[in-house]
């Protein structure tokens, strides 16, 4: 009897000793809200092989699943995360209009034309003037980055001269972009893609600014004719995938360097060059469509910018009450690595 008794202790004491491994061995689990649909391609060549990439780089301890459901609405991604309802998020700054005031400098004009410096630049630029101020208090921002630049798609003419902007219905997907039609002479017309689709349908609003591939991905080629393409872009947004800080807190130090050696720039990088891909896909089906797309011309692209000035002087002083001594001189740094030589995507 006392054998097996003390053979019985000897097996509880192992088991017991063994349960901290067994523990330990379990995964991470970040609980992704996202409300872009795993069919597009955003999801399926962006941020699914991201995804990936962390699990890989921490060895299977941390794995990232993306919810069934979307939590909240992509106006409170934010929130979701900051708040714990889910544990990660994409953040979208111009959804919630001077919120993020610093993140909103990657939405002026003219800021770049090949998402795949941008990008990256922007993440970089932002952490090195930006990240001090901690607007985005709540959460770890993983990685923040512009898109794509946005352009002019109109339905009846092209747009040529300052003259053609004037009383133009134009779809603004956005605060900045409405203040920049504004200041042109457009009519801006701020609505969902959802909503300015039926409206571009039954000929209600003249077009719309989006980006190459929203005219793709948004079911729009039909909808329109014109395309004036402004050098460096006539808008854009910025993104900022997110994750809850108390829960980023929770994974090693170990873990959480090796998920940010496949974040930050690398996933910004990444993000604009499926960006890239994703334009000329778009530009594709418009060429088969023929559209009259242009280039605006170098008067027209000069009288857009200093319409514009106004825009990028308030943008200053937005930043100087958060703090930032030289606003100017982050985002003269932003345009300047922006326009650096396309790197090779990872």
């Amino acid at each position: 009897m006392r054998f097996i008794s003390s053979a019985i202790g000897l097996v509880l004491a192992a088991a017991a000793a063994l349960a901290p491994l067994g523990a330990a061995a379990q995964p991470i689990v970040l609980k992704y809200s996202s409300y872009h649909p795993q069919t597009i391609w955003f999801t399926s060549k962006g941020i699914n092989p991201w995804i990936a990439e962390v699990e890989k780089a921490t060895q299977g301890r941390v794995k990232i699943e993306t919810l069934p459901k979307t939590v909240g609405t992509p106006a409170s991604a934010f929130e979701v995360s900051r708040d714990g309802l889910a544990d990660m998020s994409i953040v979208i700054a111009g959804y919630t209009p001077g919120r993020f005031p610093l993140a909103e400098m990657g939405e002026l004009p003219f800021a770049g034309d090949d998402a795949s410096t941008m990008s990256p630049a922007f993440d970089r630029v932002y952490r090195k003037h930006f990240a001090k101020a901690d607007e985005f208090k709540g959460v770890e921002v993983l990685s923040i980055f512009t898109i794509s630049p946005g352009h002019i798609f109109t339905t009846k003419r092209q747009v040529k001269t300052m003259d053609d902007m004037k009383g133009l219905k134009l779809r603004s997907p956005g605060a900045t972009s409405t203040r920049s039609l504004t200041l042109m002479g457009a009519v801006p017309i701020l609505k969902s893609f959802t909503e300015a689709h039926e409206m571009l349908s039954t000929g209600a609003i003249d077009g719309s600014l989006m980006l190459k591939e929203t005219v793709k991905s948004g079911n729009a080629v039909d909808l329109l004719k014109y395309g004036t393409l402004v050098p460096g872009g006539v808008f854009n947004a910025v993104l900022a995938v997110v994750v809850n800080a108390d829960k980023w807190k929770s994974i090693p130090e170990a873990d959480r360097q090796a998920i940010m050696s496949v974040s930050g720039e690398a996933l910004a990088q990444h993000m604009g060059s499926a960006y890239v891909e994703a334009d000329k896909e778009a530009m594709g089906l418009m060429t088969q469509a023929k559209y009259v797309v242009e280039t605006a011309s170098p008067a027209l692209v000069a009288d857009m910018k200093k319409a514009l000035a106004p825009q990028e002087a308030e943008w200053v002083e937005r930043a100087k009450k958060k703090g930032v001594a030289d606003p100017m001189a982050a985002l003269n740094e932003f345009r300047q690595e922006s326009a650096k030589p396309r790197v090779a995507a990872r």
